[in-house]
């Protein structure tokens, strides 16, 4: 019983501190690369900064989502390997998206005649640390200029 309530207490305390927790501020993506391109789809690689305003540091495990790009949907995105989050620090996640070519396609005239366009992002991540994963959710929308990505 006694050790029931010391693994309770070491819940509460970790849980309580992961809610806590700022939001990371975005500062950009880049390096933007196009990998594959099959059946209409393109595999785009690209990294997106952060910086973590916490005095924890933490661990991102995975995450997934929907991206668009001025209401034109563009694909699924994954980041399938685990990123350390260092404490009051920027930090880099590798972002792998699927883009289908025939709704980037259909907008791209129009996306590239504008000097910026709304990317919105939505999804779910599991980040945490010492081995106590929460998911969240992702939801982020705004301007980005599509020739700074593309250099």
């Amino acid at each position: 019983m006694k050790y029931l309530s010391l693994l309770l207490s070491a819940a509460i305390i970790i849980l309580s501190s992961c809610v806590s927790m700022k939001e990371p501020v975005f500062h950009g993506i880049d390096k933007v690369q196009m990998n594959k391109l099959e059946k209409g789809r393109s595999q785009v690689t690209l990294a997106i900064h952060y910086f973590n305003p916490n005095n924890k540091k933490a661990r991102l495990k995975n995450a997934e989502g929907e991206a668009w790009m001025d209401s034109t949907y563009l694909g699924h995105f994954t980041v399938d390997e685990a990123v350390a989050i260092p404490a009051n620090s920027n930090f880099t996640i590798p972002v792998k998206l699927e883009v289908e070519m025939k709704h980037l396609l259909k907008h791209s005239l129009s996306a590239l005649t504008n000097e910026q366009v709304l990317i919105t992002i939505k999804g779910k991540a599991k980040v945490g640390k010492g081995g106590f994963y929460k998911t969240i959710p992702l939801h982020y929308e705004g301007k980005q200029n599509l020739q700074e990505l593309f250099k």
